[in-house]
């Protein structure tokens, strides 16, 4: 038979079957398994493309080198070609000769050519078919009167630059290599970088120095120089395939700075888009591109960038010594990691695949003890519904009998509950108030400013207090809210934890008056005090009143509170009310002070705050009095030093020796602003707080300050 529970033992029931520790554990350890899963997954398919990007930068660094070597043994391998040439005794023989043979004048008849000039020009021819300097047509081979087509060739330089002999040239751009040659340095050797011709033809030159056979290799020994204008074929371009290797997509290229100055890097090699030779080119400064990244000195090796056709690539890259050339080794990334991506894939859905069961697993666990627990729950949810109506009930019932308005919105702004003081002003049943806004109910003005408090209780997450006036024609009402932010409104309609605002408004306009009376009186009291003090003391008239004025100037450029900001105004007025006590023959003297009769007028200082210590002000006034003769640096009477004075105090020194400084008295003329301001700023750190005195200077120079001054003492005598 069933067993029957209370509604407290039936929800205890079912929070023991859904908090079982057994569930947790279970839980916790399926999680568990599956973060471990999913970070394993990751770095494996990390630490497995770490090592694939690995393993291929070292396969192309191994390409690069291997592709390096043969294209600098190609560039070597002419020049040394050259130099045997170059080093041949009857060539330097009979350039020697040939040099010193004058010159055939225009229009002179021609005689049979020279025969050193024969026989280099066919030394030349040799040497040219033999190395590969140039590519004769068929025509060429027939015994007939047809032009020639040679394509490169090599060709003998005097000191002169003037052309020797030579194997036939026919294109303008191997003529264009020639005068790359002529401007040649002495005694050196020089690549001599491609050219294009108008077919499309590409060509390069090498050039090395002849010196003479007693001769020293310098420049002094030079008496000429071999050219060498050679077509770049697959006799350059097929070093840059790599044997035996398989991928369709890895490719070697060649590249070089634009020859026109610009700023740009152009691709000298055929490209496996078909593009022609010298026709594709890129900015300097474009890094987002492989080539272009790998040629900047970037660890010469890129895995995450785009080549020129767009693709995704594994790239790496190589100086050729001796030119200004750039090569590029670089795979397709797709087929790089064809395989190995294969194989990740396949992991990752596998893992994925034993974690989905997981997963399944959990929620069959959640879905089992949640369909035990839920009908358990139900009763006591209905209860707590229950109780939430009781106690919305018990809210208005408290509420509804007190004088004040409470009521409570949500974070919308909204009211959701409302006492009869509240529906009654509004002129609505308590019930039709909730849901609408504040503005449908109190008005627009009225609204933002209760909004706004709500915000910052919100924010703030305490209480908050602010004072308001209302008016209702020359009536003037006075209402003091309070703003508590409430975790959860105890209104049974609303979900639970639902967060708002308790409002309570309380009308304090008779509070108020009753105290600005009696602040009232206080201010009169005090005018009378400081008259009494005025009249027995006539050469510092009117001082108390000054550096009251001035302190209040000060405390409000500082942002003062109001409290403070009353607090320093009032002391400074009452700092010498203690002079009430000093014989009036003392106060109008005016020979120098003795000693004994300095240390009566600064006691008097200090009976200001015993006289005044009964009397109830809002702020600090009698601790003020007894603190403002300290030093920052604690050298006072009190020794109280730097922020452990009271502020109002701290202005209240630098007001009274400003005010001091700037009038005159019996035994000195008063000081300028200026030197008075220099004085403080002087002290400041030492008697003074840096702080009052930058604040006090601002008022004076920036403000009206010096204009009120000068008004005040235009108005005092000066005494003798």
């Amino acid at each position: 038979m069933t067993k029957i529970l209370p509604a407290s033992e039936e929800f205890s029931e079912a929070m023991k079957i859904q908090n079982s520790p057994w569930l947790y554990g279970i839980v916790l350890l399926v999680f568990g398994i599956i973060i471990a899963g999913l970070l394993f997954v990751y770095n494996f398919n990390k630490r497995d493309y770490e090592r694939d990007v690995q393993g291929w930068k070292e396969r192309l660094n191994l390409v690069a080198e291997s592709r390096k070597t043969d294209i600098a043994h190609f560039i070597s391998s002419n020049f040394s070609e050259l130099r045997t040439l170059s080093d041949n005794p009857s060539l330097k023989l009979y350039l020697t000769e040939l040099q010193m043979i004058p010159q055939i004048k225009e229009g002179e008849s021609v005689e049979a050519e020279p025969a050193q000039k024969s026989y280099l020009r066919n030394l030349l021819t040799f040497t040219a078919q033999r190395a590969g300097f140039t590519m004769v047509s068929g025509a060429d081979n027939i015994p007939a009167n047809i032009p020639s087509e040679n394509k490169g060739g090599l060709v003998v330089l005097g000191n002169d630059n003037q052309m020797i002999v030579g194997t036939p040239m026919v294109t303008s751009a191997m003529m264009r290599l020639l005068e790359h040659a002529k401007a040649q340095k002495p005694a050196t050797e020089a690549l001599i970088d491609l050219q294009k011709d108008a077919d499309g033809v590409l060509y390069m030159g090498f050039s090395v120095p002849i010196y003479s056979l007693q001769g020293e290799k310098n420049a002094e020994g030079q008496i000429g120089k071999i050219v060498a204008i050679k077509i770049v074929d697959d006799s350059l371009f097929g070093l840059l395939k790599q044997p035996g290797a398989t991928e369709k997509t890895l490719e070697t290229l060649l590249l070089r700075p634009a020859l026109d100055g610009s700023e740009k890097i152009e691709y000298i090699s055929p490209l496996q888009d078909g593009s022609a030779l010298l026709s594709k080119n890129f900015d300097k400064s474009k890094k987002d591109i492989a080539e272009g990244y790998v040629i900047g000195g970037n660890e010469n090796f890129s895995s995450e960038l785009k080549d020129y056709r767009g693709n995704d690539v594994l790239a790496t890259s190589r100086n050729i010594n001796g030119t200004n050339w750039q090569m590029v080794v670089k795979v397709d990334k797709n087929e790089a990691f064809a395989e190995s991506g294969a194989h990740r894939a396949g992991l990752v859905a596998t893992f994925s695949l034993i974690i989905a069961v997981i997963v399944l697993i959990i929620i069959a666990m959640w879905w089992y003890s949640y369909s035990r627990h839920a009908l358990m729950a139900s009763s006591y949810f209905k209860k707590i519904a229950a109780k939430s109506q009781a106690q919305e009930n018990l809210l208005r019932l408290v509420t509804d009998y007190q004088p004040e308005e409470i009521y409570i919105v949500d974070h919308h702004q909204t009211y959701q509950f409302a006492n009869q003081k509240v529906a009654k002003l509004a002129n609505m049943s308590p019930d039709s108030i909730i849901g609408k806004t504040i503005a449908d109910v109190r008005g627009a003005a009225r609204a933002e400013q209760v909004l706004e408090q709500c915000d910052n209780a919100l924010r703030a997450w305490q209480p908050i207090y602010h004072v308001h006036r209302e008016y209702a024609g020359e009536e003037e009402t006075i209402i003091r809210s309070g703003y508590i932010p409430i975790k959860e409104i105890p209104v049974a309609s609303l979900p639970p934890k639902t967060a708002g605002v308790l409002v309570v408004e309380q009308d304090v306009s008779e509070v108020y008056h009753e105290r600005e009376r009696r602040l009232s009186i206080q201010k009169q009291l005090i005018q009378t005090l400081l008259g009494l003090v005025d009249k027995r003391d006539p050469f510092s008239a009117n001082h108390s009143l000054l550096v009251s004025q001035i302190s209040y100037q000060i405390a409000m450029d500082m942002g003062l509170d109001n409290i403070m900001i009353d607090a320093a105004r009032t002391a400074a007025s009452l700092m010498n009310i203690g002079k009430i006590v000093i014989p009036t023959e003392l106060l109008t003297k005016t020979t120098q002070l003795s000693d004994e009769e300095k240390e009566t007028i600064r006691s008097s200082m200090e009976t200001a705050a015993h006289l005044l210590e009964e009397i109830p002000f809002d702020g600090p006034v009698v601790d003020t009095l007894r603190q403002w003769q300290e030093k920052w640096n604690g050298t006072g009477p009190l020794s109280l030093k730097e922020e452990n004075i009271l502020v109002s105090a701290r202005i209240i020194a630098v007001a009274n020796a400003f005010i001091g400084m700037i009038s005159p008295r019996s035994w000195r003329n008063a000081m300028t602003i200026e030197a008075a301001n220099k004085f403080l700023l002087e002290q400041s750190g030492i008697f003074f707080d840096q702080k009052v005195v930058v604040a006090l200077i601002h008022y004076v120079e920036n403000q009206s300050g010096r204009d009120w001054i000068n008004n005040i003492l235009k108005n005092q005598k000066k005494v003798a």
